[in-house]
């Protein structure tokens, strides 16, 4: 029996703003574009603050679309209220600014065919600009799983993912950190004995607001880095945490040789010009020093305050 489907669309970045209402509408144009043949059911999840906002052309742009607004406020949360209230035996999760590849679904959905012991598959995420150094930053942001070939992986992405209903249920988004705290389900998940893909037909290019962004993102991804850490002992390199702050070196380099290698492997993958590569071992140098706020904010037991995320 075919599997049934389900997309599940949640904003999680300069939610309510007209920047963010035009980026949704690029991804549930891509959405209505998409090559899959079979049935779909289509989810906005929104929080009930931004009900009268809504623009009312969202129908009209994908018609089967159901928009369900609830009470909830963070996007882990309205992506799980999502989760309870899709039909699909395969739930997408597709975050309103990342505009999906036509063949997007049929990757996801052939993948748990063609592997049916699969609990998630995530796909591959660039920043589509002409700016070589912005292609640069979207590997180095967004590819931190990519195997540069469809395989098994160990992480999950947070912004374009297919679940199986029955692990999501089981292992729901934890929204206790914030918006990079997904490295705390991937772990249950696999503790579980769950089983994750990587897909890079699952090809979706998310928007890029530039600087503040890479700011809010790199804040967020150190605070992440050092709290799933703190709270759950068996991700690799938590005993770190018990050098407090004097931690945050040792974090700091390990997270960047990580980087250049991601660099070094992918480069082709993300459209990145074989010269641009020693430009590239600079940049990630400086986004990884952007994340030592959020580090130290981790480490205080701190809260990052100004964010757009949600």
């Amino acid at each position: 029996m075919a599997l049934s489907t389900s997309v599940i669309i949640v904003s999680d970045y300069a939610s309510g703003e007209d920047k963010g209402w035009d980026d949704l509408r690029a991804t549930l144009r891509a959405l209505a574009q998409q090559d899959f043949g079979g049935p779909v059911e289509y989810l906005l999840l929104e929080s009930s603050r931004f009900a009268a906002q809504l623009p009312a052309d969202l129908r009209a742009i994908l018609p089967s679309l159901r928009v369900i607004c609830v009470d909830e406020v963070s996007s882990y949360a309205l992506k799980n209220a999502g989760a309870r209230l899709a039909s699909g035996d395969i739930l997408g999760v597709l975050d309103g600014d990342c505009t999906p590849h036509p063949g997007w679904l049929r990757h996801l959905v052939g993948t748990f065919e063609r592997f049916p012991d699969t609990a998630v598959v995530s796909g591959r995420t660039v920043y589509n600009s002409p700016s070589s150094r912005e292609r640069i930053i979207g590997l180095l942001s967004r590819g931190y799983l990519d195997r540069g070939v469809a395989a098994a992986t160990t992480s999950i992405a947070n912004n374009n993912a297919g679940f199986t209903r029955e692990a999501l249920l089981a292992h729901p988004f934890l929204d206790d950190i914030g918006a990079f705290g997904g490295k705390l389900q991937a772990e249950s998940m696999r503790q579980a004995g769950l089983q994750f893909r990587f897909e890079p037909g699952m090809l979706a290019a998310h928007a890029y607001e530039g600087w503040g962004m890479e700011r809010d993102i790199r804040c967020h991804s150190g605070f992440a880095t050092v709290m799933v850490r703190k709270i759950d002992s068996r991700i690799a390199h938590a005993w770190l945490c018990q050098l407090g702050t004097a931690g945050v070196p040792c974090f700091f380099l390990g997270r960047l040789l990580l980087s250049w290698g991601l660099l070094l492997r992918l480069w082709r993958h993300y459209d990145v010009p074989l010269t641009a590569i020693p430009r590239g071992l600079g940049v990630a140098v400086y986004l990884h020093w952007l994340e030592i706020p959020g580090m130290r904010l981790a480490f205080r037991g701190a809260r990052i305050e100004e964010t757009a995320y949600r």
